[in-house]
């Protein structure tokens, strides 16, 4: 997934937990995958929210 945005396993080790945590945050939310917020749990954009 991290090649796709042009880095390498070097590039990845060398990255500190911080960065890499927010890397990979940018390119979930580029591909349309939500972190859970508010107790909510929302896997794509193309699936509905689920209902409580």
């Amino acid at each position: 997934m991290l090649a796709r945005a042009g880095l390498g396993a070097a590039d990845v080790r060398a990255m500190c937990h911080a960065e890499l945590t927010a890397w990979l945050q940018d390119l979930l939310a580029s591909m349309g995958i939500h972190s859970p917020t508010g107790g909510e749990v929302i896997v794509s954009r193309r699936l509905p929210k689920p209902s409580a």
